[in-house]
């Protein structure tokens, strides 16, 4: 089995400071000579390891001062939002593209039974500014697949185009956050490298009667997109008593346990 270069363990080790923010935007990184000594390697090695952060644009250097983290830019998609992610990234004035991989007649999977027994499979590959940010795969029911215009799917947004077609807008649904580690062929297309932590968003989308129009898998680059979540504590019994403690307590430990998950994935790679 082929050895890791000292080079890119020393890279990974940094990169996964930065990723964790361990290491934060605008912060300095160790000098040349204190990277040497931790990691115990060359002056050469350190060099390299810091060109390849800043070719990722993970660093900078700063005349003067030395090597510091650079700015971050997120790519914020809210949860909560009944829109999808090409509706919110166009709203927030971000350049997209979606490449339609699959689009066909499939087998029901078990955990998208609700939509009957004939439906369809869409795969796609949704870009930002020309970088792979996203792989959604997404199961419809034969009547509203059927009805759409394929060749709209590209670079469209699917909830518009399902309302225009058939009248169903994405009403309701319940999501599942969850993170996960890229493995063949999701690394490929995602641009990452296998064992590379993704964010996971699954989801039932429901129209106004009620009735199930999607179930879908969003894989993101967790190192691109960040979710934004709103805590919505249930009321106490007695109306104007506070909000409901526990409630917010249990969306924290959630979301801890979601950053947990890829700082472990992170560390693991």
């Amino acid at each position: 089995m082929a050895r890791t270069p000292l080079h890119a363990r020393v890279t990974a080790r940094l990169r996964g400071r930065i990723h964790d923010r361990e290491l934060t935007p605008g912060e300095l990184l160790p000098s040349e000579s204190a990277l040497q000594e931790e990691f115990s390697v060359s002056r050469s090695v350190v060099r390299q390891a810091l060109a390849t952060l800043e070719a990722e644009g993970l660093v900078r250097r700063a005349q003067g001062r030395g090597t510091v983290v650079a700015p971050q830019t997120e790519l914020h998609r809210d949860v909560e939002m009944s829109s999808g992610l090409m509706d919110q990234l166009q709203g927030a004035g971000s350049t997209t593209s979606t490449t339609v991989l699959r689009f066909e007649p499939a087998d029901v999977p078990q955990y998208a039974d609700l939509l009957g027994p004939d439906v369809h499979v869409l795969e796609r590959l949704r870009r930002v500014d020309g970088r792979p940010v996203a792989f959604i795969r997404t199961y419809l029911p034969a009547s509203v697949a059927t009805a759409i215009d394929a060749a709209a799917l590209e670079d469209g947004s699917l909830h518009q185009l399902v309302r225009a077609a058939t009248g169903r807008g994405v009403a309701a649904g319940s999501r599942t956050i969850r993170a996960v580690a890229a493995g063949t062929p999701l690394a490929e297309a995602l641009g990452v490298d296998e064992r590379d932590p993704l964010l996971l968003l699954e989801g039932t989308s429901r129209d106004q009667r009620g009735e199930v129009v999607e179930v879908f898998s969003t894989w993101h680059r967790s190192d691109l997109v960040a979710f934004d979540v709103g805590l919505r504590p249930e009321l106490p019994a007695a109306a104007g008593e506070g909000t409901d403690a526990g409630a917010l307590d249990r969306v924290g430990q959630l979301l801890e346990q979601t950053l947990a998950e890829v700082a472990a994935l992170r560390r693991g790679r």
